[in-house]
């Protein structure tokens, strides 16, 4: 990798936003460099089965999705090297970003960085991650159709989540450490008049049960220990 050469685009993110630029901008001729820090797809690649990607009609992984994305932008030459952006100078013509695997410049710098989902950081988790914990329910809620779930939050996204699962799931389970949720007003009354949907108020989860796959929950009340 040429550190000195500069790209016409720097795109910041390896997942389907990053990819779509560069593949729009390396097809129009430009020289586009991708830096992702960990696979092509970013959080996309965590998915286990993809459904509601059209082209796929059997559904994909999101692990191979990414790299058919990557494929698709590197066919009209774009680069992708795997680093992490430290710093971003964007001032002047040509920017400049420093990075783990050296500092790389660019005329146009395309942040797509996404999301990162906030792990709960009890032991076991990271080997479950598509195994039974996840982190989207619109990505990854179909398997559990007519299943026993649960969700562990209590602001926007947990019960957004929420309230698609209690629409493809038999049961689930709202895990908040409050006794109220933080979420916004609108999602209130549908999650309180869903009737699969059972709160679990002042908890947090202490253990995984697992043996292959995750089999269960052990909570903790944060008021009596």
């Amino acid at each position: 990798m040429n550190n000195n050469h500069v790209y016409d685009m720097l795109v910041v993110g390896g997942g389907p936003g990053g990819y779509t630029a560069a593949l729009y901008a390396a097809r129009s001729g430009l020289s586009v460099l991708v830096l992702e820090k960990l696979s092509a797809g970013g959080q996309m690649a965590l998915t286990e089965q993809i459904d509601n990607y059209p082209g796929f009609e059997d559904g994909i992984d999101g692990f191979t999705l990414g790299e058919k994305m990557q494929q698709s932008a590197e066919r009209f030459g774009a680069v992708t090297e795997l680093a992490e952006v430290y710093k971003a100078s964007l001032s002047r013509k040509i920017k400049t970003l420093d990075t783990s695997e050296g500092v790389f410049q660019g005329r146009t710098v395309v942040i797509a960085t996404g999301a990162t989902p906030r792990p709960l950081g009890v032991p076991g988790e990271e080997t479950l991650v598509g195994k039974g914990v996840h982190y989207c329910a619109a990505c990854d809620g179909a398997p559990y159709r007519g299943k026993t779930v649960a969700v562990v939050g209590g602001g926007n996204s947990a019960a957004a989540d929420a309230l698609t699962l209690s629409r493809i799931a038999k049961k689930v389970y709202l895990i908040h450490r409050r006794d109220s949720l933080r979420a916004t007003k609108v999602y209130h009354a549908p999650l309180m008049n869903a009737p699969n949907v059972e709160f679990c108020w002042n908890s947090t989860v202490s253990a995984l049960l697992h043996d292959s796959r995750l089999t269960g929950l052990r909570l903790k009340d944060v008021n009596t220990g």
